[in-house]
């Protein structure tokens, strides 16, 4: 068990949680989530050889889509009681990382992302617990159960597909190093958009008065009728 999920769990929540119209927002990225990973299982099966590892993937497809299904739901009931509209069903796509990863490094990435919600959604039944909130600590209890079962298959699976303890091991530590260069990757990007849309917003802002001043200057000629 990580230490470092349950703790910025527990840290972030209060804040994540702190009104109704946050807490919809925070269930619906669970939502958006859980929908992609039902995909990535989607995927994992039709390409998967083998029918038995193929059955546990979309047995576990099933419950992401109630999961991601249960989220939503909750989202839009907390929406509806402050006058808005519902985000509707969770639409998302998926990376095909079974394809890019094979599927020892999909086993690996699938456990520790199931490892890591199964610690959420304790810290979080415990947040509602604290706040006297029955609905929504009932919510992540029904769901701890599927996530444990989720961590220990893939974990079976790894260690019989890697060949073995020490094998199942170094690819967890493998993932563990390729999902921080994703996260690093994907926060670069969002801070070159971010980058990009301030200067395009600054240099827009510094040309208007040039823009303005020679319009004045030389108005556009008007067309005559012959």
């Amino acid at each position: 068990m990580s230490l470092l999920t349950p703790i910025l769990a527990r840290i972030t929540a209060p804040l994540a949680f702190l009104t109704r119209r946050r807490t919809a927002r925070r269930l619906f990225a669970f939502a958006l989530a859980e929908q992609e990973s039902m995909l990535e299982l989607r995927a994992a099966a039709a390409r998967c050889p083998s029918p038995e590892r193929r059955a546990l993937y979309l047995r576990h497809a099933l419950d992401e889509e109630r999961h991601a299904a249960t989220f939503a739901a909750h989202a839009a009931d907390i929406r509806r009681s402050l006058g808005l509209p519902s985000w509707g069903h969770p639409r998302t796509g998926c990376e095909g990382l079974y394809e890019r990863l094979g599927e020892a490094g999909f086993l690996a990435f699938v456990h520790r992302g199931e490892e890591r919600g199964r610690e959420q959604f304790e810290t979080y039944r415990a947040h509602f617990e604290r706040r006297g909130d029955a609905k929504l600590r009932a919510l992540f209890h029904a769901l701890i159960g599927d996530e444990k079962e989720h961590e220990r298959y893939t974990r079976a699976l790894l260690v019989e597909h890697a060949g073995g303890e020490p094998a199942a091991r170094r690819w967890l530590w493998k993932m563990a190093a390729w999902e921080g260069f994703r996260v690093w990757r994907r926060a670069g990007q969002t801070l070159a958009q971010l980058v990009y849309a301030a200067s395009m917003t600054v240099l827009y802002l510094t040309l208007l008065p040039f823009a303005l001043l020679v319009r004045l200057t030389r108005p556009t000629p008007r067309g005559t009728w012959h």
